[in-house]
């Protein structure tokens, strides 16, 4: 080879060398950049995850303490001593209601209950023998009675007049054997342990009412404080309520200062804190925070060890090539290996929390409504018992263990769905499951001042079923159609014999199901509602299949309509 080959060869590699080096360096730059972001948004996800679960969890909790107080005031507004006390002003009634709403408030933690007459002033109260009793006071001034006595049911988050402490006022009016008003009993439910069991969490979390308004929080100086900033004339109006004293009605620091993102948002992956919400309903909604900057600093830091790991290893590797090349490749794969299988770990162990803690909001959303009501009849029973009405607590008695083979039931029956279980079917008469339904929801129909039409059979209808899941069936499409529907809707609902079948419609005034919601209508954890699980119209039509039917979604005119098929008993 000619010198002067050889010589711009050399300088060709002298050239060369340089180039590879620098691209390699700006190569591993770009990797680096390209790890860090990796591994922040799988901190972030997995920190979003986490207060996901976390949220779910929190809104249950806070859901069935406001659905305590909710029904116990229901119960309260048709008390006959209540009422007879209003009527007469007997100050042995008036005495005797005293002792008992002292009872009742201890019973149920409650932080005071008390009867207010058509003025507003206190006849009865639970705190009757305390220094800061209210009996006598006048709260006519007060929102929630205003509102009850229009309404008939009103609640108002405030601070005590007296107390100053802070709480939820659940009102219902209690009106004559005439249907006239004569007063209204009021429950105050304080939120101090509750509180306190968030602060023992690893989660920041709190409640907000419509406004945005921080009412129930593990952290005690944000009450009061907003998330979002109010104008001058919302804060006037809140002002003119009493509702929070001098509450500051400032944005939280944290959201006025751009630092929570929403989970689900790009901003997430740039913010220290991360949001995830839940709607617990009546406009109330649960937040939990929790900070992003510490897993993200040790993802990363965790990213950069490992590529450094991997350079150095290539390094090596690289050195060793041409005399270790089967060793190397050896090692190699061993360590890929043991790498998936550590990430096939960690997948399957995710998902299995994830799953876990869906079925387990399920089957709170599923027992929910027969665990209140349980809750009732076994409170009921003993002002009964004490009354000496034992008849009528042996009723109750009767109505707590068939709402706890309800339960049973349920769960039983969310077991056998995973297992693909099928449970004994036998004759049903369908007008009485249809009427059990109706029974189990009249509190949610009364409340909503929805109007159900429906004409039983008139002669006795039976098919292949059991009476309590077919009677669950019934409830979810039920509560489905009063979700869709909203305030004042109709529901109608047509028993239909065809031959050896029966179809029963249950079909609503709402608005409708879109093309996307019907394509996913059965799907697992597939819902439109913001609290929603996706799992009741699943179980439902797997019911239906165990009896030998189906269950299918109609596309009426307007609103909503599914039909439950089942076979006539012989």
């Amino acid at each position: 080879m000619p010198v002067r080959v050889k010589d711009l060869l050399f300088r060709f590699h002298a050239f060369l060398w340089p180039v590879v080096i620098l691209a390699g360096i700006a190569g591993l730059l770009v990797v680096l950049l390209v790890a860090q972001r990796i591994a922040t948004r799988r901190a972030v996800d997995a920190v979003v995850e986490d207060g996901q679960g976390a949220a779910v969890l929190l809104a249950s909790s806070f859901r069935r303490e406001l659905e305590k107080f909710r029904l116990t005031t229901v119960v309260l507004g048709r008390d006959p001593e209540a009422r007879q006390a209003l009527v007469a002003r007997d100050p042995a009634m008036v005495a005797a209601l005293n002792a008992k709403l002292a009872s009742l408030s201890g019973e149920m933690k409650a932080a005071a209950v008390y009867l207010l007459d058509a003025n507003g002033t206190t006849l009865a109260a639970s705190n009757y023998r305390q220094p800061t009793s209210f009996v006598g006071l006048s709260y006519g001034f007060r929102s929630y009675f205003r509102d009850a006595m229009r309404n008939g049911s009103a609640r108002q988050f405030a601070l005590g007049t007296r107390s100053r402490t802070p709480g939820l006022y659940l009102a219902q009016r209690i009106d004559s054997a005439a249907g006239a008003p004569l007063g209204v009993i009021v429950i105050k439910a304080e939120f101090d342990a509750l509180e306190a069991e968030w602060r023992n969490t690893r989660n920041t979390a709190f409640a907000t009412n419509q406004r945005g308004i921080i009412l129930v929080t593990s952290v005690p100086r944000w009450r009061f404080q907003t998330t979002v900033a109010l104008d001058d004339a919302t804060r006037r109006d809140i002002r003119s309520n009493l509702e929070f004293g001098d509450g500051p009605l400032v944005p939280n620091a944290l959201f006025a200062r751009d630092r929570v993102a929403q989970a689900g948002t790009g901003a997430a992956y740039a913010r220290p804190l991360v949001e995830t919400i839940q709607a617990v309903g009546e406009g109330w909604t649960i937040h939990v925070l929790n900070p992003t900057t510490a897993p993200v600093d040790a993802a990363v830091v965790t990213a950069r060890l490992i590529l450094l790991t991997l350079v150095m290893a290539a390094t090596v590797l690289g050195a060793l090539y041409v005399n270790r090349r089967r060793a190397a490749v050896t090692r190699t794969e061993r360590r890929a290996a043991a790498h998936a299988d550590e990430l096939k770990h960690r997948l399957a162990q995710a998902n299995k929390l994830a799953t876990l803690g869906q079925i387990a909001a399920g089957v709170g959303h599923e027992v929910n409504q027969p665990v209140t009501a349980i809750g009732t009849y076994a409170h009921n029973s003993t002002l009964l018992i004490d009354a000496g009405r034992e008849a009528e607590a042996r009723e109750n008695m009767t109505r707590i263990v068939a709402l706890t083979q309800q339960i049973g039931s349920i769960t039983g029956e969310l077991r056998g769905f995973a297992r693909r279980a099928t449970g004994v079917s036998r004759s049903v008469s369908i007008d009485d499951a249809i009427a059990g339904a109706l029974l189990l929801l009249g509190d949610r129909i009364r409340t909503t001042a929805a109007r159900i039409n429906y004409e039983p059979a008139g002669r006795e209808v039976a098919v292949i079923a059991e009476h309590v899941r077919l009677e669950q069936v019934l409830v979810n499409l039920l509560q489905n159609a009063l979700d869709s529907a909203g305030e004042r809707s109709v529901i109608d609902i047509v028993v239909t014999l065809t031959g050896q079948s029966v179809e029963v419609a249950i079909g609503d005034d709402g608005p409708g199901l879109s093309a996307r919601a019907r394509a996913d209508l059965f799907q697992p954890f597939s819902t439109t509602k913001p609290d929603g699980l996706g799992l009741g119209l699943v179980i439902s039509r797997g019911i239906m299949v165990d009896f030998g039917g189906d269950l299918v979604a109609h596309n009426p005119p307007s609103g909503a309509e599914f039909v439950m098929r089942l076979q006539v008993a012989r």
